[in-house]
């Protein structure tokens, strides 16, 4: 089954520790045939570190974000029968956005080192190694 991935978040693309951990979680998700996308509120700056650290390939597609939106219409519109399907996770350290987007059928998943503190009403981890690590169990579950 295909399922995308749409990161919100474009800090974990400006550490430099965390692109290691991103880029392992990338591969592994595109050498499994899944959908990846990302929206960007500054595609310029963004294709340029993305490009500079040979992440650009990993990526299906692209949305420019909507100033004063959490998720952007275009993203919508643009995964519309996936979301039907209910196989697209929105991965985000911003909690606001995390419930709108379940409000609009995504599957919401919380990066953030906080993603313990109480009131996290989704599934949380605290890094990207943490949800790479979760999706290969959750993926072994379903073979047994």
């Amino acid at each position: 089954m295909v399922e995308t991935f749409v990161f919100s978040s474009e800090s974990v693309f400006l550490n430099e520790e965390s692109q290691t951990t991103a880029a392992q979680f990338l591969d592994y998700l595109k050498r499994r045939k899944q959908r990846i996308g990302m929206v960007f509120t500054d595609q310029q700056s963004m294709n340029q570190i993305l490009l500079a650290h040979d992440l650009a390939e990993y990526f299906d597609f692209s949305i420019n974000g909507e100033a004063g939106r959490q998720v952007a219409h275009g993203l919508l519109d643009f995964l519309k029968d996936e979301l039907q399907q209910g196989k697209v996770y929105f991965i985000s350290d911003s909690l606001p956005q995390l419930q709108e987007a379940e409000s609009l059928g995504f599957v919401p998943i919380y990066v953030n080192d906080d993603c313990y503190k109480e009131g996290v009403p989704c599934r949380a981890y605290e890094d990207y190694k943490q949800l790479h690590l979760a999706i290969i169990a959750d993926r072994f579950e379903e073979l047994i």
